[in-house]
């Protein structure tokens, strides 16, 4: 693969992403097992048999059955909402910023411009990740999981919805994006903590690695409904519109999440269900 040369960044950021790994040789022998499973484990009453024996354990208990479809709505809604809206938001940039640039500067910075805006853009929009998943963090234990969610969804929809409008320069985006990193990236420090509050000590792993898995298939249509939106349903107006018009329409999945919270156990403060 050669050297790393000068102008070739990505490379460093590959290798610094690489860097969190080393933090397994000093946590993976501090880190321990949680007491409930090891007394399933040292009882022998952890799921046996096939590849999918917990997964019929979830679905043949009415009560782990509704937890399973509530968790997978919620965490369908959050990961169609980052992946099949969110991560768009670099396409309109694109789009914008150029228009923009092209506007105020020589057309042969036009390009190195529009790079810049969309990589400062996308840093405080993960900035403003780290802040909204703290700040979610902080106020689910003070007004329960089904608030925190209702306030984060609905935020996340109605900040998504507003920077699709209304980002027109790379000064709109500057603000607009960590607002929207906070909203949406907030709701999956929401999941960290709620979906394990669903599913008993044995199933409970199976249980959250069906949620999250089944929102990430839902993503993969969410993305191709968007972009049949984009180019079938508003493709005849002109650029960036479609970019627009096609993620404020997708906003509406983030009603799916709303809903669902009306089904939604309140888990604050109570201890982690059990089998009976």
């Amino acid at each position: 693969a050669g050297t790393i040369q000068a102008g070739e960044g990505w490379r460093w950021m590959f290798l610094v992403g690489a860097l969190p790994a080393l933090m397994l040789l000093f946590t993976h022998k501090r880190l321990k097992e949680p007491e409930p499973w090891l007394r399933l484990k040292e009882q022998g009453l952890l799921p046996k048999g096939s590849l999918f024996a917990p997964y019929s354990a979830l679905l043949a208990d009415k009560r782990w059955r509704k937890n399973l479809v509530i968790g997978a709505l919620l965490a369908s809604t959050g990961v169609i909402g980052l992946w099949a809206i969110g991560e768009y938001a670099v396409d309109l940039q694109s789009a914008v910023f150029k228009a923009h640039f092209e506007a105020i500067v020589p057309a042969d910075q036009v390009k190195a411009k529009v790079e810049a805006a969309k990589a400062n853009a996308y840093l405080l929009n993960m900035l403003g990740a780290a802040a909204g998943m703290t700040l979610f963090t902080m106020v689910t234990n003070k007004l329960g999981r089904r608030l925190t969610f209702f306030l984060g969804f609905l935020a996340a929809m109605v900040i998504t919805f507003t920077v699709y409008w209304k980002m027109n320069s790379p000064v709109d985006a500057y603000w607009m994006m960590p607002l929207m990193g906070g909203a949406q990236l907030g709701l999956f420090a929401g999941f960290a903590i709620y979906l394990p509050e669903l599913f008993p000590s044995r199933l409970r792993s199976t249980g959250v690695s069906f949620c999250y898995n089944f929102g990430r298939f839902a993503a993969a249509g969410g993305s191709f409904f968007s972009a049949v939106l984009s180019k079938d349903v508003f493709g005849g107006h002109p650029p960036p519109e479609p970019y627009r018009y096609s993620a404020m329409t997708m906003c509406a999945i983030f009603l799916v999440g709303l809903v669902t919270l009306a089904f939604a156990p309140e888990t604050k403060g109570k201890p982690l269900p059990e089998e009976n």
